[in-house]
């Protein structure tokens, strides 16, 4: 399997860490009085503790659709393909204007590709790379012989399940489960799938259902399909909760495992694209397994692109001509859930 095109287009408003402490002071200003100043200062150190310096959330007059067919007009050009031409189409955004019909659906027929197969799979920031895997296998079975995977990750907009309800806090403790939706930014990409057996990719994962309760957007009537504990939906349904810290600490052993399984070797791999979370714990995993120097972090400037992270980590390093076609790279992610994953492949 080669990827032919991938692109990611990113919102114009730059946010930097100064409006994140803002934002906070004004939607907490009431519930914390005297507390405030020391909220601010964690998550200060926080943000400075991550390696985070700013990241773009969409500006006035901007929408999250027109982003996407951006993404997918340049994809398809720099793979040198029509809309006519797509097989199948896997949208993978956590952010979505749809629960049914698939998003996938709504993207073929605004961007003129009715014949086009389409689903969607959802598996927090995992799910591109859930895609990827799906795709490869459909294309060793001869199913399909190339697919389009696509996300949108828009959610910092007022009113929605990340702003301003993780912005209002009312205790010195809600930062430990708020402090992730600070850290996110906004984009959108598009990846250009063709099957090509001369290139093989390699993929492992995992999953740890026992951390499923560190991070969730719980919809309408969760507690009715779901074990209550106390962790869970912390925030509430349709709000965003996540214990970031504790998913570093329980979920490090997990990740580094998971990487340890590539057999690609190590001095063969160009560049490694992770889940844009934090650049710092990123860099002290990857020093344990000898590979810190290799990963490319998108993080500091564009903040968590959520699903979008890698493809937009690799479109990045394409277009700055640090990676070149036949260049073997390798992704290592982690994700709600929780999961992880990493695969090697050759651009």
């Amino acid at each position: 399997m080669r990827i032919a095109g991938v692109k990611a287009v990113i919102p114009s408003q730059v946010i930097d860490n100064a409006t994140i402490e803002l934002m906070v002071a004004e939607h907490s200003s009431r519930t914390l009085s005297v507390q405030l100043n020391d909220v601010l200062k964690r998550i200060r150190y926080y943000l400075l503790h991550s390696g985070s310096h700013q990241r773009r959330w969409l500006a006035s007059g901007e929408r999250p659709f027109d982003l996407l067919q951006q993404a997918i007009s340049e994809t398809l050009a720099q793979a040198g393909a029509r809309g006519s031409d797509v097989d199948l189409i896997i949208y993978t955004g956590v952010d979505r204007g749809f629960l049914e019909p698939a998003m996938a659906n709504v993207v073929a027929v605004a961007c003129g590709m009715p014949q086009a197969h389409c689903f969607d799979i959802v598996d927090a920031c995992m799910s591109w790379v859930r895609a990827i895997f799906v795709a490869y296998t459909m294309f060793r079975s001869g199913v399909y012989k190339n697919a389009l995977v696509v996300n949108c990750e828009c959610s910092m907009r007022p009113g929605g399940r990340v702003n301003p309800g993780c912005f209002q806090l009312d205790s010195v403790d809600a930062v430990e489960w708020n402090f992730p939706a600070y850290t996110m930014g906004e984009a959108a990409s598009a990846t250009f799938l063709i099957r090509d057996d001369s290139r093989p990719w390699e993929f492992h994962f995992s999953s740890h259902s026992d951390l499923s309760d560190l991070c969730s957007i719980p919809l309408e009537c969760f507690d009715r399909y779901c074990q209550p504990q106390p962790r869970l939906g912390r925030n509430g349904a349709n709000q965003f909760t996540s214990f970031g810290g504790d998913m570093f600490r329980l979920g490090w052993s997990h990740g580094v495992e998971i990487f340890k399984r590539l057999s690609t070797p190590l001095d063969e791999i160009k560049e490694i694209f992770p889940h844009a979370a934090s650049k710092k714990l990123w860099m002290d995993m990857g020093a344990e397994v000898g590979v810190q120097d290799k990963i490319r972090f998108i993080y500091p400037d564009y903040g968590n692109l959520v699903s979008a992270s890698v493809p937009a980590g690799i479109a990045m390093a394409q277009e700055e001509g640090t990676i070149q076609e036949g260049d073997t790279l390798a992704g290592w992610v982690g994700s709600a859930g929780m999961s992880f994953a990493s695969f090697a492949f050759q651009l």
